[in-house]
């Protein structure tokens, strides 16, 4: 019986130390893997064929009941004719509307409440050739909020997509560059940074804010797109 106890008391010392062993094991740091780094960038100019214009109406009144219903009414007649201008239903969106109360500040007292006003602003999606148009028929119909113009391509994601290959291949030269003469070689990609500019927007001067209908003329010209991506590579 002695003898029996002996044994099962190695067994367990056994299977203790196996433990220890394994959690030892689990502990083990991991292996450290060695980056090389490389920056790529990339750029393409495009004609612009898309034109977002955000435009809209603000009213004031004594009440703000009077302030909305004047905006209602401005803004269904500026929506008619945007949309008599060639622009369709799905191709505006209202982006802003708010209501604020006014306050008089000029007494250095208390401020006293002086009516209200009303903003109703809409995102407009036009092709770049009718910007102008827009522009001077919305003035016309009675808005007198234009805030800017920007310019896209329908295309986009297509483009970013082909930019950012170029850019990658673009860092991935660079990084082989860097170990000519070692015998080294590059291996996947560790992590990846893509930093993205233009296209450019135009804010609207004085005229795009009095309700005028002398526009100058838009011109969409030749935008630019482009992206810097940092790249690490494992290093074999």
């Amino acid at each position: 019986m002695k003898h029996e106890g002996l044994i099962v008391g190695l067994i367990v010392v056994a299977a203790v130390i196996s433990g220890a062993g394994l959690v030892l094991g689990v502990a083990r740091p991991a292996r450290q893997i060695r980056v090389v780094s490389a920056t790529g960038t990339t750029q393409k100019s495009f004609v612009p064929d898309i034109a977002h214009l955000d435009l809209g109406v603000q009213t004031d009144a004594p009440t703000v009941q009077k302030a909305q219903q004047d905006n209602l009414a401005t803004m269904n007649g500026v929506l008619a004719a945007l949309k008599a201008a060639g622009v369709k239903n799905e191709d505006i969106q209202t982006s802003n509307f708010y209501i604020n109360q006014n306050f008089d500040y000029a007494s250095g007292k208390s401020a006293k409440p002086t009516g209200w006003h009303v903003s109703n602003i809409v995102t407009v999606r036009v092709k770049p050739d009718l910007v102008s148009t827009v522009i001077d028929a919305a003035s016309k119909a009675g808005a007198n909020l234009f805030n800017s113009i920007s310019f896209d391509i329908s295309n986009r994601e297509e483009m970013k997509a082909g930019l950012m290959k170029d850019a990658v291949a673009n860092a991935r030269a660079k990084a082989l560059g860097t170990l000519e003469g070692t015998t080294h070689t590059l291996g996947d990609i560790v992590s990846i940074a893509a930093d993205w500019s233009g296209p450019s927007v135009v804010t609207s001067g004085p005229q795009g804010t009095g309700g005028g209908t002398d526009f100058v003329p838009v011109e969409a010209g030749t935008n630019v797109l482009s992206v810097s991506v940092s790249v690490s590579f494992e290093l074999d």
